[in-house]
């Protein structure tokens, strides 16, 4: 053996390298974001950074503090109010799909155009007025460019700016219905010119503005991909609707068909296709056996866990049916989490 190996395996054990790890495996969700977990949101987090949003914030008192409000303006009283605004954009979206008769839609464009302007409506009262014109509006254009690398984010001023040029009308006017940012706005009038409020303004603004629709959007992009697909479940959706009042959110939610498929199509193109990292405790992590060295960042993708063998029968096939009527098709339930797990994620803007 060549006198050199010692020399070689010192110079590999102490080469610097990136403090990483990615893991397939169902139970990465639990351990990285159950409610017993330790770990801490890597540097991911600061894409915001100098404004504080209380989705990124890596503070778990600063995030615990304003889950409080996010909660408020998510509760279910205050949903019931954003879904008569929501059903107003339905019917409009119904009406572009209708003046196209049999003519194919291209459905890509329009889905955004329905996401962005439902969520001008119940966060900030403003419309974008895209599917009304057909057009993008210049600022969702630029928005657009940025998220395709996320790295754009921190400097992106214009993403807050977005949202903080609909905020001066509302602090003038009184609304009938709450919107999400008024709830945004009556905590930073309670503390004054602080300039730590004005960062978290700042932050959940530009949070709401991509939370509340870019999820959305390609989910619905998605559905309408598989419904056109296969338009036997097209089929089944529209036999399931004739029973029930379809503007009823508490009765949409027990259409077994519907549900399935919704959940089908979120498994195999999740909106978000990789989770977001952890930085794993000092103590290190264990997940499935497998032991994590602490202060090492772990990352669990969700496209590829969702297609797993081991958690799903025929992974790469859509079967809505898995969903309520076949359920010996899933093997692993945790590995469904298309959105994520914990607190703040039962209710998101999306």
């Amino acid at each position: 053996m060549s006198g050199n190996v010692t020399t070689l395996v010192a110079t590999l054990f102490f080469k610097p390298g990136p403090g990483e790890i990615t893991v397939f495996h169902p139970e990465a969700y639990e351990a990285m974001d159950g409610l017993q977990n330790r770990n801490t949101r890597s540097d991911w987090y600061d894409l915001l950074y100098p404004r504080i949003s209380s989705i990124f914030t890596r503070d778990k008192k600063l995030h615990n503090e304003r889950r409080k409000m996010w909660e408020q303006a998510l509760s279910t009283k205050a949903l019931q109010q954003y879904h008569r605004r929501v059903i107003e954009k339905v019917h409009t979206l119904e009406d572009l799909v209708a003046m196209e008769e049999s003519n194919p839609v291209l459905v890509n464009d329009l889905m955004y155009f329905f996401a962005f302007d439902s969520m001008g409506d119940f966060a900030f009262s403003e419309d974008f007025g895209m599917m009304r014109t057909r057009k993008w509006h210049s600022s969702i254009v630029i928005l657009r460019s940025a998220l395709t690398m996320l790295g754009p984010f921190s400097p992106a001023i214009w993403i807050p700016r977005l949202g903080f040029a609909f905020i001066p009308g509302l602090w003038k006017k009184v609304l009938s219905d709450r919107d999400i940012a008024s709830w945004f706005i009556e905590d930073y009038k309670k503390h004054g010119s602080d300039p730590t409020r004005t960062r978290w303004l700042s932050g959940d603004t530009a949070t709401l503005v991509v939370a509340g629709s870019d999820t959305t959007a390609p989910s619905l992009t998605l559905l309408f991909y598989f419904l056109a697909r296969y338009p036997d479940h097209a089929e089944k959706i529209h036999e399931e609707l004739q029973e029930v009042n379809i503007e009823d959110p508490a009765l949409l939610s027990t259409l077994p068909h519907l549900n399935g498929m919704i959940n089908e199509a979120m498994r195999l193109l999740p909106a978000v296709l990789t989770f977001s990292s952890r930085v794993s405790p000092p103590e290190g992590l264990i997940i499935h056996g497998t032991f994590i060295p602490g202060n090492t960042k772990v990352c669990a993708p969700r496209y590829t866990i969702g297609r797993l063998e081991t958690a799903y029968v025929n992974p790469h096939d859509f079967i809505p049916e898995r969903w309520y009527s076949r359920p010996e098709l899933i093997k692993d339930k945790r590995a469904f989490a298309p959105f994520g797990i914990g607190k703040l994620l039962r209710r998101i803007g999306g």
